[in-house]
């Protein structure tokens, strides 16, 4: 029973858990890397290209100016037996850039999710009037475990054991001589499906589609707009705003959900909001955000991107 009670407190905050029938409603929800993006909202899939890009849009990896490595330290919503972290790294390779990227999050004794991703990028154009377009893929696997816990009333263990499943993730970055980039990514192709309870019908992980665009008003400030599909049938937008000073300081702030503004299904007060800041010098960054919900609170996440070697894009 002692290990009940922290499980369903998980569904509750997170709605990652069920311990009835079905043991899960939405595995792998919270799987996202790199504080500068998660601080611009989904927008991000317009603007971000460093390691992390094999989450937000496997197309933003093209534009990697150098070898990378990164590393997510994530503090959820107070919780000390709540644990989640990340780490990425990206390099070149005769024109096409490979990302690895690899994200946890589990409740202690109870829960745990790892998902490993190999990703690869690589511009399939580029024009002499300043048009770039750049193609990505990040396969996905994911592992979901479930601890053996005791119920009140029924003899031994219940076990759920473990899961692991294969996904991808398809992405294009188009960059315009207008000083806007725009960009696509469609994800869950294999649509993957967990099923922890025989005839259950599990959890199904439908393929889902998001498009961005950023501009950039000027050399230090980009503005991004996002729409997003979280479900079939079920939407939202996102805006996001980056502003530099000097080429050391970095100031950013997203909004979610906004089109809970106008649709029946949630009121204006559901808006999630992220904000955080960047201090980079010489390549070597490190980022912070806070996101903030309605239910839960907020959570903090720091990143610290290191380049590896000298060499830069050709």
């Amino acid at each position: 029973m002692k290990r009940l009670i922290p499980a369903l407190a998980l569904l509750a905050l997170l709605s990652l858990l069920s311990m009835s029938a079905s043991p899960a409603r939405a595995y792998f929800e919270e799987v996202r890397t790199g504080a500068r993006g998660t601080a611009l909202g989904p927008s991000a899939i317009a603007v971000v290209t460093d390691p992390s890009a094999y989450y937000w849009n496997p197309a933003g990896l093209a534009d990697l100016p150098k070898a990378e490595v990164t590393a997510d330290f994530i503090s959820m919503y107070g919780l000390s037996d709540l644990q989640s972290g990340a780490a990425a790294g990206a390099f070149r390779v005769r024109g096409t850039t490979v990302g690895l990227g690899w994200h946890h999050l589990g409740l202690k004794d109870v829960y745990s999710e790892d998902q490993l991703c190999v990703a690869a990028a690589r511009r399939v154009m580029v024009r002499p009037s300043g048009h770039r377009l750049a193609a990505g893929a990040t396969f996905k696997f994911g592992r979901a475990a479930f601890q053996p816990y005791s119920v009140t009333g029924q003899p031994g263990l219940m076990d759920h054991g473990t899961m692991s499943k294969g996904s991808l993730d398809l992405g294009l970055r188009w960059q315009t001589p207008w000083r806007t980039d725009i960009a696509y990514v469609v994800r869950d192709v294999l649509q993957p499906r967990y099923e922890f309870v025989e005839g259950s019908g599990g959890q199904l992980q439908t393929v889902r589609s998001e498009v961005a665009a950023a501009f950039r008003w000027n050399r230090e400030s980009t503005f991004s707009l996002g729409w997003r599909q979280v479900a079939p049938g079920r939407s939202t937008v996102s805006a996001g705003l980056e502003i530099t000073f000097y080429d050391v300081f970095a100031i950013r702030s997203g909004l979610s959900n906004l089109a809970t503004i106008y649709q029946s299904y949630g009121p204006p007060e559901n808006i999630q909001y992220e904000g955080g800041f960047g201090v980079f010098h010489r390549g070597y960054h490190v980022d912070a955000v806070a996101s903030t919900t309605r239910d839960l609170g907020a959570s903090y996440r720091v990143s610290l991107r290191v380049p590896i070697g000298n060499g830069g894009r050709p």
